[in-house]
């Protein structure tokens, strides 16, 4: 009878699932137990020898045969293992710590309104992160999305824009996967996320088409910001104070604009639509009187998860008037834009783009054009 074969024990299982004693099938770059807990998963603790042999065999793998012998290696050929390497390593890498970093002590800034909001983004989301592996994706994308934004060095921009639309896109699903679900241990995670998703569904498509030379329109920009937004009212559930931003009084032009939106869709719109309209221009005079109080950039994008089905699918369809309504909130987006980095140029585009779309039928139309035009110096 054959000696039994004895049962070889595995110490490359992950930190997480050492720390639970719980068997980790060793998946890379996330194991199974992590992924259904959605829990940062890391092989720190694996010993040093077998993480480098298996560093090396992906290296050998990936790698083009050697140069003979006396051949000068090219730079290329050198550079090709470090890449091998970085793609074979666990999930979270020095790029990923510097972005953290970037985040904790800088990124942060740009979602926060005053100094009572400091506290909430620089220690508690990324906190919220470590537990949610859609918000820590979330953070990184913006975070790799504020260095492309303020680098100099072309190859360094697209380097940074790729990695933030790497980490932006693998937010997606399990993003959508805890809106379906919502519960109050995931309910802030949810609501950081909303808002990030938004910051950077404004900015990052603008910003790569400016540095690959790709055509681009703002308008199906933030249409396609909308359609990502969908389902996002859930989080109204939580009582942030964000969203309960005290108001400061309109200057008369506001006032002015505001009240023709309203006067024009009175006149055009059926009353289904019209319903929808009004629900948006209200909205609108809510975040106009938010941010003459405070510069709150989360109290102003909530406009983009708040407004109705019917007003979203009028601007899909081109309608006039809900662009028209967009056109106004652009003007807002441009005095953001003198605030956040984020936000720079992007109101002004999608005015100017929207005021060719829009031709004025009649002088009342000509006249709710008039403010938005003048308010970008069109």
């Amino acid at each position: 009878m054959p000696p039994r074969r004895s049962h070889k024990k595995s110490r490359n299982g992950c930190d997480q699932c050492k720390e639970r004693r719980v068997k980790c099938d060793e998946k890379h770059p996330i194991c199974s137990n992590c992924t259904s807990r959605e829990l940062i998963c890391t092989y720190l603790r694996i010993p040093i020898v077998s993480s480098l042999r298996r560093t090396a065999h992906a290296v050998a793998d990936r790698s083009p045969d050697p140069p003979h012998q006396g051949q000068p290696q090219s730079e290329n050929h050198v550079k090709q293992p470090i890449s091998s390497v970085r793609s074979a390593e666990p999930s979270f890498d020095l790029r990923d710590l510097e972005l953290m970093h970037k985040f904790s002590t800088d990124t942060f800034k740009c979602l926060c309104g005053d100094q009572s909001d400091m506290d909430d983004w620089q220690v508690l989301i990324p906190q919220q992160a470590s537990k949610h592996m859609f918000l820590l994706h979330g953070i990184l994308a913006l975070a790799a999305l504020h260095v492309a934004a303020t680098a100099t060095e072309s190859a360094c921009v697209l380097s940074y824009l790729d990695t933030a639309l790497q980490y932006h896109n693998k937010s997606f699903a399990p993003f959508r996967q805890a809106l379906d679900a919502l519960t109050p241990l995931n309910c802030d995670a949810v609501f950081a996320q909303s808002a990030i998703i938004t910051v950077i569904g404004i900015a990052l498509p603008r910003l790569n088409a400016q540095h690959r030379g790709e055509c681009f329109s703002m308008i199906e920009n933030m249409i396609t910001v909308f359609e990502l937004l969908q389902g996002s009212t859930k989080v109204s559930r939580i009582s942030r104070p964000w969203l309960k931003a005290r108001t400061g009084d309109l200057d008369s032009e506001k006032i002015v604009a505001i009240e023709k939106l309203s006067q024009l869709n009175t006149c055009i719109a059926g009353a289904e639509q019209s319903g929808a309209n009004r629900e948006a221009i209200d909205l609108l005079q809510s975040c106009f009187a938010k941010f003459a109080r405070s510069s709150h950039p989360v109290a102003i994008l909530a406009w983009l998860v708040y407004t109705k089905k019917e007003f979203i699918d009028g601007m899909r369809m081109r309608q006039p008037f809900p662009l028209l309504v967009l056109m106004h909130w652009g003007v807002l987006l441009n005095e953001l834009g003198s605030h956040f980095w984020w936000a720079k140029g992007c109101g002004r585009d999608l005015v100017t783009e929207l005021l060719a779309e829009i031709k004025g039928e009649d002088p009342v139309w000509e006249q709710a054009l008039e403010w938005p035009r003048k308010m970008i110096g069109a």
